[in-house]
């Protein structure tokens, strides 16, 4: 027993110890959230409680194996030697405990960085200039607003807007008695700056004559380039936010620009106002104003100065810096050498500049890890949204997130990383901040620090759109030296002969290649030290057994390939921690596979890969799990694990399913959920009370499946939800649960024989309540095919704010569409049906049915095109890949009917 007792002490000091970690991270977090470094010191001690942590884990686990096959009373050496760790784990514990009182000091400021000032538009402002000049003028004249904050990234034209707000200032007669403008760059000193301020008055007294002079004057202050929250009463300057009647009766205003969002928010800013890249008229425009000559003579070099002006990706800064640097420029071959500097196939003196620039927002991470995350996306091609989910897999195969208790942990770490690098204007969240993009310039800019950079991410390589077989002897002398590769989208059917060892290579991504079909035996063999590994999305049929010679392989991803079958030589990485195999047909893993796999934390056999009951004991440590629960043995052992996506398949006897069940306290509840084939179901009971992260409900062949039973209101336990996909339900008869969910963006419903009303008679009642309520707030796809008896969506009319396409096909007793008039605005709303069952409708509204798109030829074999998909592949591929979340939608169609005709699937 006193092996026991120790290792409960240790594991209970443990607890206490990343207790205190937490506590220190949190207090890191602020510091650097106002421009501070967490010191050398305090990183050491995180680093040692990590390795504690593991250190812990790994001795329980071993214990409690050696207990499971039962040797626990006979093999007393092993008892003895894990009581003798636990101790000794325990000191060590306790001495990280003391260490961590004389930490003093948890975070320093950043070391200065010079000022490079950079040149500026003195022509025409542009149009967009312009605007905000009026928006900024507007907000000068309201008295409710003292604050206003101006932000966006480096080079977008924010100290212009400033100069031009200094200029045109005596133009609008605000009345102000003084206009005062201070640049305070990014290690401001306050003495500096309240220096600047007595200048400009004429003063050469100390703060509180400052304050005295300003406070019974109107002024405006206009302070560029703020890079952290500055109290402005330091600077001697009277507070606009102060309510007193002084205020009330001279105009205070402060107008500051920042490249980070949070600084308008911790100053308090009464008007913020974001800085959007130029159009391509108005960035031709600035590019020519800066050109200073007629292009309009020589046709073909105004259409290669275009094409230079348009890699510039609307930046003002980089059009103005390019179009200074080809003044008078008329020789075609120097355009065209412009063109490779912009292209990223050469650097030069003018690139430099500019990018050295634009680096001082990099720089200003808090922390070496943002900055690492950051790099990370030039492993991405130009132009392309990234998956949010795709960045952080990313982040953490390459060790960038490594403190979490569990994948949901992990995953909110990960949003907060793009939080604070979209914060310092570096990147770009679109659609519910599901993807995310860089801009092409701070993609360059990327490219060109992780080519400079030394230390883990000094190489970086990363190819697109070529055929890339076989490799020169330049290209392999690259290979070697690389320690990324990235091989994204190309159009390839082989990988390159590698005759030579790439001793320095720790990741390959080859993503996105379907005409991939395999990797040649002696490639893995080149890589011995690869530890992160990318086959996601190819056309790859089988693993290699040379897979093996990846001894120190951490990450393997295979999703979305033609794999059927698993090698036996797979269990041989033994450092292997996170395996992804999501949609293979793999049935069930083989024996003893991931037992060999002893510091596996993540699996994603997600939805037909499954595993032996037995072998469930195996997954007691893991971090997150992803697999098929054929059986009720499964889904009981699972009941306590970390589950990420689960598909519940042809289980039998089961009649009252509860979501509670899925899930336990710290794990949070699954992102995908699936059931399908289970004939006794009746109820699906849910009953959590608090938010669940759950993103796809997938509801398949469940004939008994009558109702929904909700103990809480659904948008308030579904905030995240955003496909509901149900199919051969036969007794359904309402789902009026997903009228108010707010993120649902696709609903589809397939041969449900019972359902009659969509949404049932409630919503009247909602309405009566309160009439302000939207119905349907971000749905953009309504499918309902194969529903006999359905009379009604609605019995009213319904708000489809962001509806775009609506497929009906077999309902021949819907007479009646509840949508209200101006339902489609500016927007294309399509509808597919029958062109007999349309012209048959009845309406309301007369003017409602002239608004929707005509059902041409072509509508209608895209119509067709849904009833022999599988739509399950259809709506996982379009949300996996981001398609239905991209801003250029009208493709999205399109790419799928290819993607089906050109795939081959068993």
């Amino acid at each position: 027993m006193q092996a026991e007792v120790r290792l409960l002490d240790l594991v209970g000091a443990m607890e206490d110890l990343k207790a205190m970690r937490n506590s220190v991270l949190r207090e890191i977090e602020l510091q650097e959230g106002k421009g501070k470094q967490r010191t050398q010191k305090v990183q050491a001690w995180l680093d040692k409680v990590v390795v504690m942590d593991q250190c812990t884990n790994q001795l329980v686990i071993d214990f409690s194996r050696c207990c499971v096959t039962g040797f626990c009373s006979l093999n007393i050496y092993s008892r003895l030697n894990a009581s003798r760790k636990a101790t000794k784990l325990k000191k060590e514990i306790d001495e990280l405990m003391k260490e961590k009182n004389h930490l003093s000091v948890l975070a320093k400021r950043r070391p200065s960085n010079p000022v490079i000032d950079m040149p500026m538009s003195t022509t025409n402002v542009g149009i967009m200039i312009g605007s905000n000049l009026r928006i900024v003028c507007d907000c000068l004249a309201d008295k409710t607003f003292g604050m206003i904050g101006i932000y966006g990234m480096g080079g977008i034209g924010k100290t212009t807007l400033m100069k031009e707000i200094e200029r045109s200032i005596d133009d609008w007669n605000m009345g102000f008695d003084y206009v005062i403008y201070v640049r305070a760059s990014y290690e401001h000193h306050v003495e500096d700056l309240r220096d600047c301020i007595a200048e400009q008055l004429s003063l050469c007294e100390p703060i509180e004559t400052i304050f005295k002079f300003l406070k019974y004057k109107n002024f405006l202050l206009l302070l560029d380039d703020l890079w952290e929250e500055l109290d402005i009463t330091v600077l001697g300057i009277p507070d606009p936010h102060d309510n007193s009647v002084i205020t009330t009766l001279y105009k205070h205003k402060v107008v500051f620009t920042t490249r980070s969002k949070q600084v308008c928010d911790s100053m308090r800013a009464d008007k913020k106002i974001k800085l959007e890249c130029l159009d391509k008229d108005e960035g031709w425009q600035l590019f020519k104003e800066n050109l200073a000559m007629n292009l309009e003579g020589i046709p073909s070099l105004e259409e290669v100065a275009k094409e230079v002006a348009n890699l510039c990706g609307g930046l003002p800064l980089a059009l103005i810096m390019v179009g200074r640097a080809m003044p008078n420029q008329t020789w075609v071959a120097k355009w065209n050498l412009m063109l490779d500097q912009l292209q990223g196939r050469l650097f030069s003196s003018l690139c430099d500049s500019m990018l050295l620039y634009l680096r001082s927002s990099y720089d200003s991470l808090a922390h070496e890890t943002l900055q690492q995350c950051f790099l990370c996306f030039c492993l991405w091609p130009k132009r392309k949204l990234i998956l949010i989910e795709d960045l952080i897999k990313c982040w953490l195969g390459f060790g960038l997130i490594y403190y979490f208790d569990s994948i949901s942990e992990a995953y909110m770490h990960g949003c907060y990383i793009i939080k604070v690098l979209e914060e310092a204007s570096l990147v770009i969240t679109h659609d519910n901040r599901t993807v995310v993009e860089v801009h092409e310039v701070i993609h360059d800019m990327a490219q060109w620090i992780a080519s400079r950079a030394e230390g883990d991410h000094k190489a970086w390589f990363v190819k697109q759109n070529i055929i890339f077989e076989q490799l020169s002897s330049e290209e392999m002398e690259t290979w070697i030296q690389l320690e990324r590769v990235s091989i994204i989208n190309c159009d390839m059917n082989s990988l390159p002969e590698l005759q030579r060892q790439c001793p320095n290579l720790l990741s390959l991504s080859i993503q996105h290649n379907q005409r991939l079909e395999n990797l040649p035996k002696i490639f893995l063999r080149q890589m011995p030290n690869l530890t992160y590994l990318n086959l996601s999305s190819t056309g790859i049929d089988e693993l290699p057994t040379e897979i093996t010679h990846l001894f120190n392989l951490e990450f393997l991803d295979i999703s979305h390939t033609r794999i059927k079958s698993l090698p036996h030589e797979l269990g041989n990485l033994k450092k292997l921690k996170c395996l992804l195999c999501g949609y293979l047909f793999l049935g069930k893993l083989q024996a003893g596979l991931l037992s060999n796999l002893c510091n596996l934390q993540v699996l994603d056999l997600y939805p037909y890969g499954c595993v032996e009951p037995k072998e469930l004991e195996t997954l007691r440590g893991f971090k997150s799990i992803g697999m098929c629960a054929s059986s009720n043995e499964i889904l009981r052992q699972l009941s306590d694990s970390p589950i990420v996506n689960i598909n519940i398949q042809e289980i039998e006897g089961l009649q009252t399913l509860q979501f509670s069940s899925l899930t336990s306290e710290g794990h949070g509840w699954p992102k995908e959920f699936q059931i399908r084939s289970c004939t006794t179901i009746q109820n699906l009971v849910i009953t959590h009370g608090t938010k669940i992260s759950l993103k796809f409900l997938r509801l398949f062949d469940l004939p008994k499946l009558g109702s929904f039973i909700w103990r809480i209101e659904p948008k308030e336990v579904l905030p995240v939800l955003q496909l509901v996909q149900i199919e051969e339900c036969h007794s359904l008869t309402s789902l009026h649960w997903v009228l108010h969910l707010p993120l649902l963006r696709a609903l589809f419903l397939k041969n449900c024989d019972a359902m009659e009303e969509l949404v049932n008679g409630e919503v009247g009642e909602i309405e009566e309540e309160d009439d302000v309520i939207t119905t349907f707030p971000k749905l953009k796809y309504l499918t309902i095919l194969g529903l006999p008896k359905l009379v009604k969506i609605s019995h009213c009319a319904l708000d489809f704010p962001h509806l775009s396409e609506v497929h009906l096909e077999g309902c021949p007793s819907l007479k009646r569409l509840p949508f209200k008039p101006g339902i489609v605005n500016n927007r294309g709303l399509l509808v597919k049906c029958e062109k007999k069952w349309w012209e048959k409708l009845e309406w309301d509204d007369a003017i409602v049915p002239s608004q929707f798109c005509s059902n041409s030829t072509e509508d209608e074999e895209i119509a067709n095109f849904f009833g022999i998909f599988p739509i399950h592949v259809f709506f996982h591929f379009s949300f996996s890949f981001g398609f239905v979340c991209a801003a250029n939608e009208s493709i999205f169609l399109s790419f799928v009917c290819s993607w089906w005709c050109s795939s081959t699937w068993s």
